[in-house]
């Protein structure tokens, strides 16, 4: 069998890690909210309040720290104050982004209900498409505000005494697309609307963080946005979902997400220093995922195999390798939809493998360290460079007592013995739980929704090497 030597130096502390880049989306789209997470209380399936339970214990084991909502396209056509109040005044709305019916059963108060339920925190994006600054101002009011103004008062009359003090705010989706209600031709176009909102939003609260319209392709307009916004913005993102039928092209992809990563954080750097602005702007990439073809309106559903877990793990990867440079992200979509969990209205569900994946990286450090890993390599076609099959991520928690290491073989045939050198640390336990299957095709379907998850070995002495199976995703915790 090969060997693998991955070098990790605890001293070498590379940067924090924001445990936000595990976050997840949900938007008003096919079955992701009403038949996902909503069934309402009179529904025959269990739930807690309406919320679906078995989804509702589902997204909490994998703990997401924070959850992205309401859209997505649907969000820039989206009135918040069409979903609060009693559900039955609430009016039947036509969803202009997607062209369903949009029963405003699911709105601010049952998100940041469902959110807590989890254990989470939310990420509230505002209608900048066809709503209005001060419709913004007014949502943050309703959330955040504890004083004896309309919409605070509007929010006690409904039942919930106490603020919400949202803290992470996105202004707009996509408006560099055709597609978007709100449209804006070029990026200093969408920095003066994004002035606009942020100036009235944050004359509410001014304690708030704001995302602003980034795009993963188009970096004019990502220099314009924060050469004349940045002043007013604390993160940029960027969406990115990809689709590749070739195996080895798409557990290549990290180098896409390294190459977009690295570009729109140079290019907010130099729109920095052209604007003057001194504060920090990281990324939030807060769409991301691949995509088959088949997963078009009216059914965004897919069943995803051992290599989309693969890939999963592969750029979560890169999120905590770049750390430094990404704050924030969110996977797209968590049920339903590119999802991670699907559901029946007969109250079946079933757990895709990239559900795992994120279940497995729930158990992570707070700062990155420096690692490195050598032994046999391929060479991408597709991205014209030798990459090693074996990719690695190590972290350590606060009491540095533990070692989190995320180890991806892309190799679809060969496991490698894997030799651990560690400098200024030294491990007595290990813990190892990896997903991995017959083959990269292999999934979790209704007839078989058990074929892959986690297995999980016993702990053990560490004895400074392990092996690590073909086309798998590790997680190993090294216990001092």
């Amino acid at each position: 069998m090969d060997k693998y030597t991955i070098i990790i130096d605890i001293n070498r502390i590379i940067s924090p890690i924001d445990n936000r880049i595990y976050g997840q989306f949900i938007e008003h789209l096919d079955k992701c909210i009403y038949g996902g997470i909503w069934v309402g209380e009179e529904s025959k399936i269990p739930n807690v309040k309406g919320f679906r339970k078995d989804v509702l214990e589902y997204v909490r084991a994998i703990k997401p720290p924070i959850i992205r909502w309401p859209g997505g396209n649907f969000a820039s056509g989206y009135h918040f104050i069409d979903g609060i109040g009693p559900r039955n005044r609430r009016p039947m709305k036509l969803d202009l982004a997607w062209n369903e019916i949009e029963p405003n059963q699911f709105g601010t108060d049952e998100f940041i209900e469902w959110v807590k339920l989890i254990g989470s925190q939310p990420y509230i994006v505002v209608n900048a498409g066809n709503g209005s600054p001060e419709e913004a101002a007014h949502w943050v009011e309703y959330t955040n505000r504890v004083c004896e103004t309309y919409y605070a008062n509007l929010r006690r009359k409904y039942g919930h005494r106490e603020p919400y003090n949202v803290k992470l705010w996105g202004i707009w989706n996509e408006l560099y697309g055709e597609w978007q209600i709100g449209f804006c031709i070029d990026g200093k176009e969408c920095a003066r609307r994004t002035i606009e909102f942020a100036n009235e939003m944050r004359k509410v609260d001014e304690n708030i963080e704001l995302v602003g319209v980034g795009t993963d392709f188009d970096q004019k307009w990502n220099y314009d946005m924060v050469r004349y916004a940045g002043k007013y913005i604390d993160y940029l993102s960027i969406h990115t979902y990809v689709y590749e039928e070739n195996y080895m092209d798409l557990v290549s992809c990290t180098e896409l997400f390294e190459k977009k990563i690295l570009k729109t954080f140079y290019t907010i750097e130099d729109a920095k220093r052209d604007g003057k602005i001194n504060k920090d702007i990281k990324i939030a990439y807060d769409e991301w995922n691949v995509w088959y073809p088949e997963a078009r309106s009216p059914n965004f559903t897919q069943i995803t195999s051992l290599k989309d877990a693969i890939f999963t793990a592969l750029v979560l990867n890169v999120f905590e390798r770049y750390s430094r440079m990404v704050s924030i992200a969110n996977f797209a979509q968590t049920v339903n939809v590119l999802p991670l969990i699907l559901t029946r209205d007969d109250g079946s569900i079933l757990l895709s493998p990239q559900y795992f994946v994120f279940k497995l990286y729930s158990k992570h450090g707070s700062k990155l360290v420096y690692s490195i890993a050598d032994g046999e390599a391929y060479f991408s076609k597709k991205f014209e460079k030798w990459l090693n099959f074996i990719d690695v991520s190590a972290s350590i928690n606060r009491d540095r007592d533990k070692i989190y290491l995320h180890l991806v073989n892309r190799n679809p045939e060969k496991s490698y013995i894997c030799r651990i050198n560690i400098r200024g640390f030294i491990p007595k336990i290990v813990q190892h739980s990896y997903i991995t299957s017959e083959n990269i095709d292999d999934k979790n379907t209704w007839r078989k929704p058990n074929k892959i998850s986690i297995v999980e070995k016993k702990p053990r002495k560490w004895r400074g090497e392990i092996i690590i199976p073909s086309k798998s995703v590790n997680l190993l915790i090294l216990s001092s």
